[in-house]
């Protein structure tokens, strides 16, 4: 009896010592599958950053509001007062005003990504840059914040806060 009752013990032990370590497995390998994810999706984001980037610096209005949220409950701020824009309409309407005669681009010199299941927020401290038609370029500190949704694959701008540092 005493030989089965310490084979038991032993067993029970090697159940114990198995399912830790399957435990620790498991955390590990989540832990590196949710980094990969994390990497990944903010490398999708850095790609939507890009693009924006391109589009402005190109002045490509159609490239530009492709990278917004198909909803009218998009939102934009600007760095000058007056500058709210509310809806696809008034934000397309104010970009093709500002891109009739001028590219915008931006030095992205810090940038912070953060998201949430499919919402994501950035904030992106630098340099504006806007060249007027006749090539002569202005750099101007600039900083702005934005939320993004993903979309079928697709990190979309549902808001767009742009400043203007204080002293600059």
């Amino acid at each position: 009896m005493l030989k089965l009752s310490n084979l038991i013990k032993t067993i029970m032990k090697k159940i114990t010592l198995f399912l830790f370590l399957l435990a620790v497995y498991s955390l590990t390998c989540g832990s590196v599958t949710a980094q990969k994810s994390s990497e990944k999706i903010k490398a999708e984001i850095m790609e939507t950053l890009k693009q924006w980037n391109n589009a402005g610096k190109n002045a490509n209005l159609d490239q530009i509001m492709a990278l917004y949220d198909n909803t009218d409950n998009i939102f934009m701020a600007g760095s000058d007062s007056g500058e709210i824009f509310k809806g696809k309409d008034q934000i397309k309407g104010w970009l093709a005003l500002l891109l009739k005669n001028n590219s915008f681009s931006w030095e992205m010199n810090r940038i912070d990504i953060d998201y949430n299941g499919k919402t994501a927020w950035v904030f992106v401290d630098g340099a504006m840059i806007v060249t007027n038609s006749k090539g002569k370029s202005r750099r101007t500190p600039y900083r702005f914040i934005g939320v993004l949704v993903n979309k079928n694959g697709n990190w979309k701008w549902r808001l767009f806060n742009g400043s203007v540092p204080q002293g600059h």
